[in-house]
């Protein structure tokens, strides 16, 4: 095959697979919410917070569904690097830490608040995902 030839058959199949990336992401995804639903997951927000400022670590663990739930800090990539000395198959998250959360809650003697922002509530039916970020602020 010449050297022509074959590069009109590669930017065809280029072209063939970026169509079809292009095809298979689709639309925004729609979701069934509706009002009173996101009003009842800002609320549940806001006791998060509240329960952080009050320091009420019990309270905190009421609003988690099983302590499996994945309540964890983002690793920077120095922590995940000493992990990884111990542990090769370190993911990066690791177990979730609402225990120890909830346990600081409760003995700190500081003043702690987080603060929220650029909330995002995804809800669908029975489902919901709520994203942010934050600053925690102790002190």
């Amino acid at each position: 095959m010449s050297k022509k030839r074959t590069g009109a058959v590669f930017l065809a199949l280029l072209m063939c697979g970026l169509a079809s990336q292009a095809s298979a992401q689709g639309p925004e995804p729609k979701f069934n919410s509706n009002a009173d639903d996101l009003t009842k997951i800002r609320s549940l927000l806001e006791e998060f917070r509240q329960d952080i400022i009050y320091k009420d670590g019990y309270a905190l663990t009421k609003l988690v569904l099983n302590p499996n739930v994945l309540f964890h800090h983002t690793n920077d990539q120095e922590e995940v690097d000493s992990a990884r000395k111990y542990n090769a198959q370190f993911d990066g998250i690791g177990p979730s830490q609402l225990d120890g959360f909830a346990k600081f809650l409760a003995t700190s003697k500081d003043k702690i608040e987080e603060k929220v922002h650029n909330i995002e509530i995804r809800q669908d039916g029975p489902l919901g995902l709520v994203t942010f970020n934050y600053e925690f602020v102790k002190g």
